[in-house]
């Protein structure tokens, strides 16, 4: 008897690694797939043996056809959005317009839509939990503890870039062997005057307060001002669920002059009064990666996610000036998590991105 022999087409994935670098075997199997699926079975009678070699030339040359076809959609095929390949080609694309972005003055390459940065609000852990729910209690720690380091590090970032609003602050790397740098690193909840995050903390409150009076005033250029784009979208549609012929007034009572604000915090002596605005945890990070420094301020984006502890008072009238809804207008306690950004290149100012619930 007479075998017919059966040549399976393989795929050479070499010219592929030499350009991509990554190892792809998922072409070769594909085709090595097509290609057993197009093969006939070996004949085992003598009549059919030329029959056998036709088809087992025939096969091949399918299996050939099929195997370059695959190979064929799979360059053509986008990478897929997570693997390794589309990660070395986006970064491959940054880099190109890091090198080009000479070529483009007026334009500004890096004020592309970004991401919150992994921002966190603290986790209550006070010593009753410590006997009430022990597990809970060591989280929470662990939870608040990695969210300091982060601070640390991000302060540390900041002021190596000389990026704080409002501060000169001289860095250099042999400061780190002062306690009283690490004093400034380590405390971004510090509420005193002198601390490296009080301009900014003055800013916030500022920039708060005139975007409630905005919202109740309908007045869109300042909250285009100092809210990004999102975040706006999110107010305008608050704002524009109004009724017509409503009047709408908000107040907040409590005090937020800088007596407020920046009060010296010790260990054994609370501040007297709520200090206002309260900066939880900061991030940042280097976006403008040209070789070229920008023209003006520094690389980095930074977003500080600020407490707003206030008392507030919100009415509803109606054009004859009577109120809407009395009820509601008492005034009540309220505590909001804003998601302030700062562009380092952009001479704007603190701008809300986004708002956490706790």
């Amino acid at each position: 008897m007479v075998m017919a022999t059966v040549k399976v087409a393989r795929v050479s994935i070499g010219t592929q690694l030499k350009k991509s670098c990554l190892l792809s075997p998922q072409r070769s199997f594909s085709a090595l797939k097509s290609a057993t699926r197009t093969a006939p079975l070996p004949s085992t009678s003598k009549a059919s043996t030329t029959s056998g070699q036709a088809s087992t030339t025939t096969s091949s040359g399918v299996s050939r056809k099929s195997a370059t076809k695959n190979e064929k959609k799979a360059k053509k095929a986008p990478p897929a959005p997570d693997s390794t390949e589309a990660h070395l080609k986006q970064i491959e694309g940054m880099m190109n317009m890091a090198n080009t972005s000479n070529l483009f003055p007026t334009m500004d390459m890096w004020g592309t839509k970004l991401v919150t940065l992994d921002i966190e609000v603290p986790r209550d852990a006070s010593l009753r939990m410590l006997f009430t729910n022990p597990g809970a209690f060591w989280h929470a720690k662990q939870h608040n503890f990695s969210n300091w380091l982060k601070n640390t590090f991000s302060m540390y970032t900041i002021a190596k870039a000389r990026a704080f609003t409002g501060v000169d602050c001289d860095f250099r790397f042999s400061h780190l062997f002062l306690p009283r740098t690490w004093r400034q690193l380590g405390n971004v909840t510090s509420h005193s005057a002198s601390s490296w995050l009080a301009p900014m903390r003055r800013t916030a409150m500022d920039n708060y307060l005139a975007i409630g009076r905005a919202m109740a005033d309908k007045d869109e250029a300042t909250l285009k001002a100092l809210t990004t784009a999102d975040y706006a979208t999110k107010v305008n549609k608050i704002v524009r669920t109004r009724k017509p012929g409503q009047v709408w007034q908000w107040r907040v009572l409590s005090d937020v002059s800088d007596k407020a604000l920046f009060q010296e915090k010790s260990l054994f002596r609370p501040p007297a009064i709520s200090p206002g605005a309260t900066i939880v945890s900061i991030r940042s990070g280097e976006v403008y990666i040209a070789k070229e420094p920008p023209k003006r301020g520094n690389r980095l984006v930074i977003h500080a996610l600020v407490k707003f502890e206030t008392t507030q008072e919100f009415e509803v009238f109606t054009k004859q000036g009577q109120p809407v809804e009395a009820k509601s207008a008492k005034p009540h306690h309220v505590v909001e998590y804003l998601v302030f950004e700062k562009v380092g290149w952009y001479d704007n100012t603190w701008q809300v991105r986004d708002q956490i619930y706790k």
